[in-house]
This record gives structure tokens, sequence and C-alpha cells, in this order.
């Protein structure tokens, strides 16, 4: 099995100068509280190759072309200005095209596949064969080779349910060449069974996301300034943290955390470069995503394996007896009294030892 390279991943990071690219995003004049740029600006960005990244602020439709280096150059690429129902989306580049999945917006969200048209500078929805016409909500998703797993949410409040309440949930795949979904199971599930309770995260892609073919690197931004770094296995759908990723810190920009083939590599601000294993470090916690979105197994209680076996030696039993009294019916009468006189007499010997001389007097030989 080979994986194809299709989403322009960055194998080498360049220093990132955040303090520079905001400098310059700030002056086109938009508005700070909308781009929350120390809190997102890491989630917000798809690399094009080592030297260009897209940056995408959540929860509007702006897109800017970043190209990095000694002195970096922003360039905003679209035209829109307006909000949009784009916070915590899946943003990725396939075959050069910048795409945006999934989101929220103040008041609703936004199921769709939306992409960006280079020409005409604005956000284009893309129409998905066979997707449902009843999806409230992309819970979850991930991209492995051209496709994307999807997570969707046909119950329209999630957030606000009860906590015990049965949503209905599918679990399929988007192929991105094609542009066709299809469904893999359909199930039920409350929210406690979905998400990471103990760290709060739920869906929340992280404010912090590295991107390669085979892993998603996502951090997050905790209580007290502290930061976790989790990681999905794209292939085996787990998702989990372990004691090696807790060892790293926040990234600025010129320290980075990316990863290369299995290995996670850290750059810290002196350009010194230190990589570990992705599986290494003991497992903190886990979900894995493929098992947790199939359907649940009902388990058949014993008693009712033994009450099902009950009924049908009752019905045997029965169908034995009446086939009995049939037979004796269709015999002449004189017969048939004769056999209920012999089966009355072996009744009576049946605590009994019956010799060969006994059971000649009973059957009158």
């Amino acid at each position: 099995m080979s994986w194809h390279i299709f989403n322009g991943f960055s194998q080498n990071p360049k220093a990132i100068d955040t303090l520079e690219i905001h400098n310059q995003i700030k002056s086109f004049g938009i508005n700070e509280k909308i781009l929350d740029f120390k809190n997102h600006f890491f989630s917000d960005i798809v690399y094009k190759n080592d030297s260009t990244l897209y940056y995408n602020p959540n929860s509007t439709l702006y897109v800017f072309k970043i190209s990095l280096g000694d002195n970096p150059r922003v360039f905003k690429i679209s035209e829109e200005l307006d909000w949009s129902h784009s916070y915590n989306r899946h943003l990725f580049l396939f075959n050069d095209v910048l795409y945006s999945y999934g989101g929220i917006g103040l008041f609703n969200a936004f199921p769709g596949l939306i992409y960006f048209d280079y020409p005409s500078k604005k956000w284009v929805k893309k129409k998905i064969k066979n997707y449902p016409f009843d999806v409230k909500k992309v819970l979850n998703s991930w991209i492995i080779g051209n496709k994307i797993m999807v997570l969707l949410n046909h119950f329209s409040e999630f957030e606000t349910s009860k906590i015990d309440t049965q949503m209905q949930l599918s679990f399929g795949e988007i192929d991105l060449e094609k542009f066709e979904y299809t469904q893999t199971n359909s199930f039920k599930k409350t929210s406690p069974e979905l998400l990471f309770k103990q760290y709060n995260l739920g869906f929340f892609r992280g404010n912090y996301i590295y991107d390669s073919d085979l892993y998603s690197l996502h951090g997050y931004i905790e209580e007290y300034g502290d930061f976790r770094y989790r990681i999905l296995d794209k292939v085996l759908g787990s998702f989990k943290s372990t004691t090696k990723l807790d060892e790293l810190s926040s990234v600025d920009g010129f320290s980075y955390v990316y990863i290369k083939d299995s290995r996670v590599y850290y750059r810290d601000h002196s350009g010194n470069i230190e990589s570990f294993d992705v599986n290494s470090g003991e497992s903190i916690l886990s979900k894995e995503y493929y098992e947790l979105y199939k359907p649940k197994t009902k388990n058949i209680s014993p008693y009712y394996i033994v009450s099902i076996l009950i009924i049908i030696c009752l019905l045997i039993f029965y169908v034995i007896r009446i086939k009995k009294v049939n037979t004796l019916k269709n015999l002449p009468g004189t017969l048939a009294q004769e056999i209920l006189i012999i089966e009355n007499k072996l009744k009576d010997q049946k605590s009994n030892t019956i010799s060969k001389e006994k059971l000649d007097e009973l059957f009158g030989i």
C-alpha cells in the first residue's frame, strides 16, 4: 500500500515570524477580535509547500497567502469581508485547491464542503453526491489518501442535548476525486461516549494543527496556560496523548513542532532539532475512532437463550403428543384400548427393573 501526498504538506517547515506576519495582516484594517490571531493562527494555516502557506482565520472567509523567509510577505487574496459558519472547520489542501469542511457559526452549523476559487477570489460550495440531506453538523473528520473520513450528526442540538440523549449519527467517507459520499455505519450514541470528557476537548480541532500524510498533530491551550498535544493516526483512526507528547512546549513560529514520516520533530528558538517516534512514551488516554463509530452489538442474555430452549422443547413435546393421540384415534378400537392398557402397566413399573419374564407377562405373551 502506498500513500500519495495530495495536501501540500511541509516536510521541512521554515521559521514563521508571527510578529511580522501579524503586523502585515493588521495593515489590511481587519478587526482584531475577529482574527483572534494569538490563539488560532497555527490552527488556521495550511502549507502549500515549505515556503508558502495559506491563512484562513477561524469564523471568516478571509484568505491570505503567506510567503515565508527572512522577510515574510502577506497577500490578501480573497474579497469577502463578512462572517461565516466556519469556526472549528476542517481546513485542508487537496490537489492545490483550498477546502473548508463543516464548521459552526453564531446560530447554527454548516455541514457542507466549500472550496476557494482563486480566479473569483470567493468561496464556492461543492456538491457531494449521495450526501445525507438531513445532516445537521460535522462532528469529526480527517483525511487519509484521497478521502475524508467523516462523523456526521443528524440531531440538531448536540451540545445542548441532555447528557443521556441517544443521537442519530453516521460514519462514512467522501471521495475527493469523485466528490461522492459512502456511508459505512449508522448508529446512536450519547455525547459522553464520543468526547474526551477528562480534558473537555470534545471535537475541537485544537489551537495548533500540523498535518502530514499519515498523522495529524493537535495542540490545545488548557487552563492556566498549559499546552497539551494529541496525535491522530489517520490509518488506524486512533487519537491519543502520550507522556512523550506532554513533554513538548507550545510553539511561536521560530520554535515549531511538525511530523515527518513517523517521527515528531521539535525545533527550538536556536534552530536545534530533536525528534522521537510518534509511538514513543506511554499512552495517557486514547479514542479509537473506528471502533467508537461502529453500531453497538446487542448482548443476548443467557436467560433469554434458556427461555427459548425451554419453549422449543415444550413445542416438540406437544407435537409428539398430538401425533401420538392422532395415531391412536386412527387404530381399531380394541387395538387402541390394548395399547393404552400396556402403556399404563409400563407406567406402573417405571421405578422398577423389568425382567424378560415380567415383560412377556405385561405384553400377554
